[in-house]
């Protein structure tokens, strides 16, 4: 009667004739680990915008591996910049300078801080275009009172798509900012 094998001696010797992993197929597997450890970091970093999460979870990483994981932990959090969510650009810039406080990092977003109010400025502008003319259309129609106290300027797909034109060249401009901060 032949030996019974445990599940564990039968893997292992599946294990054994599949032989070592090449040095390039290990330097891929731990850039892909770093990689999802960074990315993880920087979603903790925005749900509690904690520096010392950061700081405290780099340094258990060695040299070659914290450069990794501060790579994909900075994707990650100029991936969160976004026209739409201002509130969140001080946390994610404070983030951001903790990975890299170089003087073109600290410049770039500066620059993104600027394009933001402008964005904000041209924004409320078309807003407030906007809502005079539809307060001209409601008006026109003869209804009046507190049945007009507020406007929804997104209800209406021609005023959605004036807002999203507003838009278009602030969203633009701020990939090519978030470009010049992944390099």
């Amino acid at each position: 009667m032949p030996d019974i094998k445990s599940a564990w001696e039968i893997a292992q010797e599946k294990a054994s004739k599949l032989g070592e992993l090449s040095p390039q197929e290990r330097e891929r597997q731990r850039q892909e680990r770093c990689r999802l450890i960074g990315e993880s970091l920087a979603e903790k970093y925005l749900s509690h915008h904690d520096i010392g999460i950061l700081k405290d979870s780099l340094s258990k990483h060695t040299t070659q591996d914290k450069d990794l994981v501060s790579k994909a932990a900075m994707r990650r959090l100029i991936q969160a910049i976004d026209l739409q969510y201002p509130s969140a650009l001080t946390e994610i810039s404070q983030g951001v300078l903790a990975l890299s406080n170089s003087a073109t990092t600290m410049k770039t977003l500066d620059k993104i801080k600027e394009l933001f109010r402008e964005y904000a400025e041209a924004e409320n502008e078309e807003k407030q275009e906007i809502e005079t003319a539809g307060r001209e259309m409601v008006h026109q129609l003869r209804i009046s009172g507190t049945a007009i106290s507020h406007l929804n300027i997104r209800g209406k797909e021609e005023w959605q798509k004036k807002l999203d034109q507003t838009a278009r060249p602030f969203a633009e401009r701020l990939n090519s900012l978030k470009q010049d901060l992944q390099h």
